[in-house]
């Protein structure tokens, strides 16, 4: 479980791209084509939402495919818990690039080494997988990755440019990781109780401990909260165009990981 969680933490990242410039990205509603000189372009259909790929990438889709819906079911079943819901299409597109430089011109180069990345161009919004990073992950983390993703796309109309990473990041994450009977210590094998603020390095080299330490307030937030209060904080505050600094009782926090962790 340790390797789980070191391979998502390097993989997902920092995935919830707000202001990519459009020039970048095909037409809204128009997904690009994967065909390559030596792969034909792909296309399947789940219930949820369609999977774009190459056909070299045939069994990674395949295996998309079958996971989008449940994926989609659980994200909704989660953000369902708050009151009144989130409104969402329930629909998602993904899209797995059949070359770096396909993945570029979605993604832009400094999330080309990111497993997943949601987007958003002009009024659509889709999944980017990289081929690359996606294939090699166990059904479960696939699982974990598409649905921290799909929480992205699901709550982007609900979440304020502004919202700290901390917030964003650390709730897709407790979406994902929701149901999947993994302990705190198994999803966030780096974490020690020796915090004194919220995390803000997602970007540099204290990326992988940021995330799991965000994961770890929404895990804290729901020891006091609640499931349906984990998702009412997150919506009442991503909304927000700043986030109170006292929103998180720290010295809580790390009590909570000292009982949890050690």
């Amino acid at each position: 479980m340790r390797r789980y969680r070191a391979v998502l933490a390097v993989l997902v990242a920092a995935t919830f791209l707000l202001g990519l410039n459009v020039a970048l990205h095909p037409r809204a509603g128009e997904l690009p084509s994967t065909a390559t000189p030596h792969c034909k372009a792909s296309s399947r259909s789940a219930v949820t939402g369609t999977v774009t790929s190459s056909s070299c990438d045939e069994e990674l889709a395949a295996r998309v495919q079958e996971s989008l819906d449940e994926a989609v079911a659980a994200v909704s079943n989660t953000l369902d818990i708050g009151r009144g819901g989130v409104s969402w299409s329930r629909r998602v597109d993904v899209v797995i690039p059949a070359s770096d430089a396909e993945l570029v011109s979605l993604v832009g180069p400094a999330f080309k080494d990111m497993a997943g990345i949601a987007i958003r161009d002009g009024a659509a919004q889709r999944v980017v997988l990289n081929r690359v990073r996606a294939a090699p992950l166990s059904d479960l983390e696939l699982g974990v990755l598409l649905r921290h993703e799909i929480t992205h796309v699901a709550t982007r109309d609900q979440t304020s440019d502004s919202a700290p990473l901390w917030l964003v990041e650390g709730f897709a994450d407790w979406v994902a990781f929701r149901g999947t009977g993994l302990g705190l210590r198994e999803a966030a094998p780096l974490l020690t109780a020796e915090v004194s603020g919220l995390p803000t390095d997602f970007s540099g080299p204290g990326r992988d401990l940021a995330y799991q330490q965000a994961y770890s307030i929404m895990v804290f937030l729901q020891s006091r909260l609640g499931e349906r209060g984990v998702v009412e904080f997150f919506l009442k505050n991503a909304s927000r165009s700043g986030v109170d600094a006292g929103a998180v009782d720290v010295a809580g926090w790390r009590e909570f990981l000292r009982t949890a962790i050690g």
